[in-house]
């Protein structure tokens, strides 16, 4: 039988709950996020916030500028706290809510040092998200709209470099994305279509690595559909711009063998 006042024998005493009050207060502290210090000033926060990112405490580093940012949005450290807030996101794999900030900062601060830095995340940001080539590629070409406009904007920007390699990445990722669409058609030997995506490759991406490939299949498309002309002027163009290509190689070697 248990004792008088309590389950299973235990007596809740006054003395017994002041106790796991205690407990539980030093529990709930020690699990409650970080933040700066409530009379901290805003260079405090900032300066708390900094720390915790250098230190690799990204998620506490979000709460402080984030909490800096809604108390002294005009504060003298507020463009650097909202570009350490969007790498911040970055660091923790929140690719667009970091593009929102880094955005947020280029086009209300214009005229900011840190202006530029920002256009590159956004730039990065979106590259960061960019799928495999089976899937949409919307934040490819979105990559492409901001490192362009970082480019347009800030020609004189140590970034620019940058930005033009992301450029032709991104550029490159768009033409093998139309490589497959069109290989996809030409393997099923819906020529029509396929003539169309490798058009529009060498249209749009002049540059690409593909272009020997597209090149090759365009020439055998014509070839198939009777358009013996444009036949012959893409076979002119693979053998005259990439002779050393395979894909010249090749179609070399089938024309010798009466192909």
């Amino acid at each position: 039988m248990g004792r008088p006042g309590g389950r299973g024998g235990i007596r809740f005493t006054p003395r017994a709950g002041l106790g796991w009050c205690a407990w539980s207060a030093l529990w709930l502290s020690a699990c409650a996020p970080a933040m700066p210090p409530q009379n901290a000033t805003p260079r405090g926060r900032f300066d708390w916030s900094l720390e915790r990112y250098e230190n690799g405490k990204y998620h506490d580093a979000i709460r402080g500028l984030r909490d800096l940012l809604v108390r002294e949005p005009l504060h003298p450290t507020a463009d650097s706290a909202r570009l350490l807030l969007a790498e911040s996101y970055l660091k923790t794999d929140q690719e667009l809510l970091a593009a929102n900030e880094f955005r947020q900062l280029a086009t209300s601060r214009p005229n900011s040092p840190l202006a530029d830095d920002a256009q590159l995340g956004v730039c990065q940001s979106y590259w960061a998200v960019s799928p495999d080539l089976p899937r949409d590629q919307d934040f490819t070409e979105k990559t492409i709209e901001e490192c362009t406009r970082l480019l347009e904007f800030y020609p004189r920007s140590e970034l620019v470099g940058q930005a033009r390699e992301l450029v032709a990445e991104a550029r490159q990722k768009m033409a093998a994305k139309q490589m497959r669409v069109g290989k996809f058609y030409y393997d099923r030997g819906f020529l029509e279509s396929a003539i169309i995506y490798f058009e529009n490759i060498l249209q749009t991406y002049p540059e690409a690595d593909v272009i020997p490939q597209t090149l090759f299949m365009l020439h055998d498309c014509y070839g198939r559909v009777g358009f013996r002309a444009e036949a012959g002027m893409v076979k002119q163009r693979l053998l005259e711009l990439y002779p050393d290509s395979p894909q010249a190689a090749e179609l070399a070697e089938s024309e010798g063998d009466g192909g």
